[in-house]
């Protein structure tokens, strides 16, 4: 029945997206919209081909719906705006350099299919960024991205709500697999909510409530799943956004509304004091020795193959067939099907060598160096904005050191939509600089010639 679905979609939703985005401007707008939140969708949105009971990050060739919209929105930029798209957005070499150390990591690989599934995730997530890029860049309106976000916080607070309290989970999970991944994802776009709630005043009070609302609910679903860094990074998150906008724009009602905010979170965390407190002293023990034999395994990976790593998405194919890497193993020493090494970082060195780590750092730093560098020193909305999504790219590299979320798809899609936006906002800055010091270095030339104008007009060697 799935499979069913996907081929209608495919073969009549994709033309249906790529004429509405062609046909209007508020049209492709509400699409970029529904892009964004379509991540927020997990396994109920996507359909795998060639599935398996694979437990590394990627288990087939995946599409969801967030590729059928983009793909279609691809489209219709291609033949609408053949001029003004961008062809080679920012940040694209270093992505053509991962994904040939990705291809020579997949060539050498024990299963070349398993790392076939990540190479066509990589295809995928830039076809993404460059539809995000080049949808901005013709002229889409922001408050559609604005919508896309509340959107994913409204969702996203309502699944957990009904998920703590009428199912009565106590870790709760959200649409995804793991509770973890709710603190990564919610942890990338919940400053930048909450500044644009804060900081933007075209926005009608409806609408700023609405987007104060989404990031009170986003940090709740947080703290409902009880993750220890995904608290600490979201708190991180709110004392940044807050600090931001009262020294960019402060304002009576940024300053009252900060301080609601913090009043707010200030109850809220002696209503939860003792959970979390629990939370934080009684965590498994079990779970830190887990995490320890998996990054031991990956750094005797990396060890062993420095250049090439083990292969593309296989760290667990060859952490599971019998080798010597898993000879130290007490806690998961009865898994059939071996996990993933935590940390992202030592998880894509052991796949793909140093080189691949290498790039992959640069890759994903030049993202947050861009937004900081813009945001730095502007007052605009944009340079706002760039800010809260720096805080929330710093706050998903940060918990890469405990948790591989950033190969989940979800993450993955929100990180690569968030490093469009942040180039489109950052271009959008970089105009305003130029027109600013073009306009101030216009306004003495225009001084001094009004003052000569009347000599020049009674002197006739400046006549006609």
């Amino acid at each position: 029945m799935k499979y069913a679905a996907f081929i209608v979609a495919f073969a009549l939703g994709v033309p249906a997206v790529s004429f509405a985005a062609a046909s209007s401007a508020r049209l492709r707008g509400w699409l970029l919209a529904a892009l964004i939140f379509s991540t927020a969708l997990g396994d109920v949105a996507n359909i795998y081909f060639l599935f398996t009971r694979y437990r590394g990050p990627d288990r087939g060739f995946e599409v969801n719906l967030t590729d059928l919209i983009a793909w279609g929105m691809i489209i219709a930029l291609l033949l609408r705006y053949p001029t003004k798209i961008c062809w080679v957005p920012y940040n694209s070499s270093w992505m053509f350099v991962f994904f040939g150390i990705a291809c020579a990591s997949a060539w050498g690989a024990p299963d070349r299919l398993l790392a076939s599934f990540s190479l066509f995730k990589l295809v995928r997530m830039y076809a993404l960024f460059w539809c995000v890029v080049n949808c901005l860049r013709v002229g889409t309106r922001l408050e559609y991205v604005w919508t896309g976000l509340v959107a994913i916080g409204a969702f996203m607070t309502a699944l957990v709500v009904k998920q703590k309290y009428l199912d009565g989970i106590v870790r709760v999970p959200g649409p995804f697999d793991h509770s973890n991944t709710v603190t990564s994802f919610l942890n990338l776009i919940l400053p930048v909510v909450l500044v644009w709630g804060l900081c933007d005043r075209r926005l009608t009070r409806g609408r700023a409530l609405a987007s104060l609302a989404a990031a009170f609910g986003s940090v709740f679903a947080v703290v409902s799943t009880l993750s220890r860094a995904g608290l600490v990074l979201a708190a991180g998150c709110m004392m940044g956004a807050l600090g931001i906008a009262n020294l960019r724009a402060r304002s009576v009602r940024v300053t009252a509304t900060s301080l609601v905010v913090c009043l707010g979170m200030l109850a809220g965390g002696l209503k939860s004091a003792d959970t979390l407190f629990e939370r934080f002293r009684g965590a498994p023990e079990e779970s830190a020795l887990a995490r320890k034999e998996f990054e031991a395994a990956a750094a005797w990976m990396v060890n062993d193959r420095p250049l090439q790593g083990v292969g593309l998405n296989n760290f667990s194919y060859v952490l599971t067939i019998p080798s010597k890497y898993r000879e130290n193993f007490k806690t998961m020493a009865g898994e059939r099907q071996a996990g993933v090494a935590h940390h992202i970082y030592l998880l894509t060195a052991a796949e793909m060598g140093y080189p691949g780590l290498i790039v992959f750092v640069i890759l994903i730093g030049r993202f947050a160096w861009l937004a900081g560098r813009h945001a730095w020193g502007a007052r605009s909305l944009e340079a706002l904005l760039l800010f809260g999504f720096f805080l929330g790219l710093c706050a998903l590299y940060a918990v890469g050191f405990l948790e591989w979320t950033l190969r989940i798809t979800p993450v993955s899609y929100l990180f690569i939509i968030s490093c469009g936006i942040c180039v489109a906002l950052a271009e959008a800055v970089r105009q305003r600089r130029e027109l600013d010091r073009a306009a101030s270095a216009q306004r003495p030339y225009r001084t001094a010639s009004t003052r000569v104008r009347p000599e020049a007009a009674a002197s006739p060697s400046l006549s006609p």
